[in-house]
């Protein structure tokens, strides 16, 4: 399995506080068959800033070295959506965001109150830049609760959506597990991530979902948004499977 949104790295932001940790919970993710890692940490969220892509990449390293390949760590990020998200982007290397494996997609996560409507038109100019926004579990979003017609707005705007996968699970609540149904049944649920951030706050809980999404929804879908999906993340390709009804 490949995990698209999972916070591993040391001391930058929520997630674990020190290297024995880390490796901690990426072996846990190892062993319910977890075999890739994209780290994801906040970027730009105050007070977790984050803004040096080599210091991030440098953490990657040792991680890669401490696990031995058990699993692998590929490089990402989480943006906290802001009004300067192309100009930033655009500052490539040298700029704070790195897609996931530094390829056409972008995790953005929304402030929980609010979705500013500029993001219409910034989403509609990545994918002018060949850039896939992924609106990070938009199921806990309280805005998103509110209105979840805007979620399908950017979703027309050629995003696409990760949900958490306690939430499914109902580990979030039953109110974050029924939005998560609803964004299904919408056509608006395209890949599962644990977005880990330890052993005992948010564990990796993918191969729970996994399971739970085939008793719920059947092999095919599994196979969609455990397999074809996130793969096709990892290589910058269209995802294969955009919901019910789909290809």
């Amino acid at each position: 399995m490949i995990e698209l949104h999972f916070h591993c790295l040391p001391g930058i932001d929520d997630g674990p506080g020190d290297w024995d940790e880390a490796v901690a919970l990426c072996r846990a993710a190892a062993d319910e068959g977890t075999e890739t890692i994209v780290a994801t940490p906040h970027v730009l969220r105050d007070p977790w800033l984050n803004e040096d892509q080599k210091a991030r990449d440098g953490q990657i390293a040792k991680l890669n070295s401490l696990l031995d390949g058990r699993p692998a760590i590929l490089p990402g990020s989480e943006y906290w959506f802001g009004s300067d998200m192309l100009a930033l982007l655009e500052r490539g290397s040298v700029g704070p965001m790195t897609t996931l494996n530094r390829g056409r997609y972008l995790l953005v996560e929304f402030p929980p109150g609010e979705v500013p409507s500029l993001a219409n038109a910034a989403f509609h100019e990545l994918g002018l830049m060949g850039i896939t926004p992924v609106v990070a579990h938009p199921e806990r979003n309280q805005a998103f609760a509110r209105n979840p017609a805007r979620l399908g707005e950017l979703v027309e705007r050629g995003a696409v959506v990760q949900v958490t996968a306690a939430s499914l699970l109902g580990e979030l609540g039953l109110r974050v597990q029924q939005a998560a149904l609803e964004l299904f049944e919408a056509g608006m649920l395209h890949l599962v991530s644990s977005d880990a951030h330890s052993l005992s706050a948010r564990p990796p809980r993918l191969a729970a979902a996994r399971e739970w999404v085939r008793r719920s929804w059947g092999d095919e879908v599994e196979g969609a948004l455990f397999d074809l999906n996130p793969r096709a993340v990892l290589s910058s390709q269209p995802l294969p499977y955009m919901g019910p009804g789909s290809p």
